[in-house]
C-alpha cells in the first residue's frame, strides 16, 4: 500500500508536478482523429461558384466550422455570438444557439448553410450584420481568397485541425485525471467495502467532486483541477476552496471526536503559471497532491474513514 505523507513544503510540490500530461493512449486517439479530418478535408471537391462551394463544405463535416474558425483565426465563442448578432437583427430573440445546434441546421437547411457560408465570404460588408457587430469581429469573418487551396496542404490543414482540437484535447485530460481517481476509490471500496460520491455537501455549502464515504456523513472530501492553459476563474476557485477548507477545520474543532481532512488534487501548466493561486490551492487543504503522487489517495482515505464504515477485511 503506498503511503500518505504529510503535505510537503510548496517548493518541493513544485517539483512533483506535470505541466503537460501526456497520455499515451489519448495521443494516439488524437492522431488518429487529425488524420481522419484531414483525410477529409483533402478529399473535399470544391466547385466554381464560391458560396454554392463553402455552403458544401460546412454541410460535409461537422469538424469543418472549425476548420474555418482556425483559419480565420476567430473563436468558436466570438462564432456564436456573431450568429446570435444575425439572429436579433432578424428580431430572432430565442437563446444563444450551439455549434451542434448550428452544424445539425446546416445539414437540414440549404438556405441557413448558405447564409453561413455568406458570413464568411461577405461578413464584412453585411447591411444585415452592420448594426449589430462591431467592424473589430466582422473583419476577422473575413476567408483567405484562397482557402480552398490552402486546405490541401497537409502540413498546414494538419496545424490547423490541431488547433481547433485543443480544446478536446484539455478537455479529455482533465477527464483522464477525474477517471485516475474514480478508479483509485472504486480500488477502495472493493478492498475494503468504504463507499465515495459526488454532489452537495451541506458541510461546506458546495459540490464536492468526491466525498468519502458518503455526501451527508464524509471524511475524506477530494476536490480536482488539471489545467494546461490558465483562466480568470483560478483565483475564484482557489479562494472558495480555502473558505471550503476553513469550514472543514471549524467543523473538526467543534467535535473534535470526528477529524476529517480536504484532499486537493492539482496539476497542469495552468497552475504552474499562476503560483499565486496554486499556492493558495496549497494552502487550502490537509493534503495537496497531483498524478505523481495521486497514490497516496488510497491510505489517505484508509487512515481517515473511521473502521465503521469498512464492510471489508482490510487484510
Amino acid at each position: 500500500m503506498p503511503v500518505a505523507n504529510s503535505k510537503p513544503p510548496f517548493d518541493d510540490f513544485i517539483k512533483t508536478c506535470t505541466p503537460l500530461l501526456k497520455i499515451p493512449e489519448l495521443e494516439q486517439a488524437m492522431r488518429t482523429r487529425v488524420r481522419g479530418i484531414v483525410d477529409e478535408l483533402l478529399n473535399f471537391q470544391s466547385s466554381d461558384d464560391p458560396a454554392q462551394n463553402l455552403k458544401q463544405f460546412l454541410q460535409k463535416d461537422e469538424n469543418f466550422l472549425g476548420v474555418l474558425l482556425a483559419l480565420t483565426n476567430l473563436s468558436q465563442e466570438k462564432f456564436l455570438r456573431i450568429i446570435t448578432a444575425q439572429r436579433f437583427a432578424a428580431q430572432d430573440f430565442g437563446p444563444e444557439w450551439g455549434a451542434d445546434r448550428i452544424y445539425k441546421r446546416m445539414r437540414s437547411d440549404n438556405i441557413f448553410a448558405e447564409q453561413i457560408a455568406r458570413l464568411f465570404l461577405e461578413g464584412r460588408d453585411s447591411r444585415l450584420l452592420a448594426e449589430q457587430v462591431a467592424d473589430f469581429y466582422l473583419d476577422q469573418l473575413s476567408l483567405p481568397a484562397n482557402w480552398s487551396e490552402i486546405i490541401r496542404d497537409q502540413n498546414v490543414i494538419g496545424n490547423i485541425v490541431r488547433k481547433k482540437l485543443t480544446g478536446e484535447y484539455t478537455d479529455q485530460k482533465g477527464a483522464f485525471v477525474e477517471s485516475r481517481i474514480s478508479e483509485i476509490l472504486e480500488s477502495v471500496r472493493l478492498k475494503y467495502g468504504v463507499m465515495h460520491a459526488h454532489g452537495q455537501v451541506r458541510m461546506v455549502g458546495k459540490e464536492i467532486d468526491h466525498a468519502i464515504p458518503s455526501l451527508d456523513d464524509p471524511y475524506v472530501m477530494v476536490m480536482v483541477s488539471y489545467m494546461e492553459t490558465t483562466s480568470s476563474n483560478q483565483t475564484a476557485r482557489a479562494n472558495e476552496q480555502q473558505a471550503m477548507y476553513q469550514k472543514i477545520i471549524g467543523e473538526n474543532v467543534r467535535y473534535p471526536k470526528n477529524q476529517r481532512v480536504f484532499v486537493n488534487v492539482v496539476d497542469g501548466a495552468g497552475w504552474l503559471a499562476r503560483r499565486s493561486d496554486l499556492r493558495k490551492m496549497h494552502e487550502g487543504c490537509h493534503y495537496c497532491l497531483n498524478m505523481q503522487t495521486i497514490a497516496q489517495l488510497e491510505t489517505i482515505v484508509v487512515d481517515h474513514v473511521p473502521r465503521r464504515f469498512f464492510s471489508r477485511d482490510q487484510n
